[in-house]
């Protein structure tokens, strides 16, 4: 090739129309169940639907109450029933996470057996043990971005059937970030892909030295500390086995301890030119 031309096209509809006229060979699309199918129908173009993934993850600050009882925690998690987020978002652009490291990672672990199954009796009883019998209600600074919106209005509605309330305020994506990133929301929906290797997911959103509003912060919006020696141990680990299990362990800990609920992953998707 003599290069690579990139088209920075922020509108969704320019962007296909951009190359649905042959102006770009190549298109990032939207991570969309009815984009994939509207393109697919395209004359000439083919979708690739490709790792790595990008995560949705519910971080809850552990550090606030009603969320420092792990009990609260579990019950949040037992709330969420991932079917309704694949029927919601589309199957053949999303999958079911099952740990906080995505699928494809090197050293993803799939810890779908410390998840809690989808039980809202269940939940509502974790909660009376935990001493809010009547519920609780918890705060969410949330993007105006629709895609991600949507699937934080979703949670809110299945968090409502286990008597959990979550107070949502919504903002300008720049905002959201920026107050994200002051600790000022206890549940952050984070949506993000990295690169494909468990210790950037594990070191820059649930190692304890990148808590936000400290000086190290990057994206630890949970407050996490629990995988913290074993992300340390696995970085100057040279034996891949051994820092593949301490990998696992670290995210053994980390969905034991409910500092974040892993709820899907978008798969990125292209169109190309036949």
């Amino acid at each position: 090739l003599d290069g690579i031309m990139y088209n920075y096209i922020p509108s969704d509809s320019a962007r296909d129309l951009a190359f649905q006229s042959g102006e770009l060979d190549m298109l990032y699309g939207k991570q969309d169940q009815t984009w994939v199918e509207r393109t697919k129908k395209v004359k000439g173009a083919v979708v690739h639907v490709m790792e790595p993934a990008e995560m949705s993850v519910m971080s809850l600050n552990i550090t606030s109450k009603p969320l420092d009882d792990v009990r609260v925690r579990q019950a949040v998690a037992m709330a969420v029933n991932r079917d309704e987020f694949m029927d919601f978002k589309g199957r053949d652009v999303t999958r079911v996470s099952t740990s906080v490291v995505p699928q494809g990672y090197q050293g993803h672990a799939d810890m779908s057996a410390l998840m809690p199954k989808y039980d809202v009796e269940g939940a509502k009883k974790l909660l009376a043990e935990a001493g809010y019998p009547d519920g609780v209600t918890l705060k969410a600074i949330h993007t105006s971005l629709p895609g991600m919106l949507g699937t934080m209005e979703v949670f809110q509605a299945q968090l409502a059937r286990a008597g959990i309330k979550l107070d949502l305020e919504v903002v300008e994506h720049a905002t959201f970030h920026a107050q994200i990133r002051k600790d000022l929301s206890q549940v952050v929906h984070y949506s993000a892909a990295r690169f494909p290797v468990a210790d950037t997911n594990l070191t820059q959103i649930l190692h304890s030295r990148s808590t936000v509003n400290t000086p190290t912060a990057v994206t630890n919006f949970s407050h996490c500390d629990a995988g913290d020696k074993e992300i340390d141990e696995a970085r100057v680990e040279q034996d891949s086995a051994k820092q593949k299990a301490l990998w696992k362990t670290a995210q053994e800990k980390i969905m034991q301890q409910v500092c974040a609920v892993p709820i899907y992953e978008n798969l990125q998707i292209w169109a190309t030119e036949d």
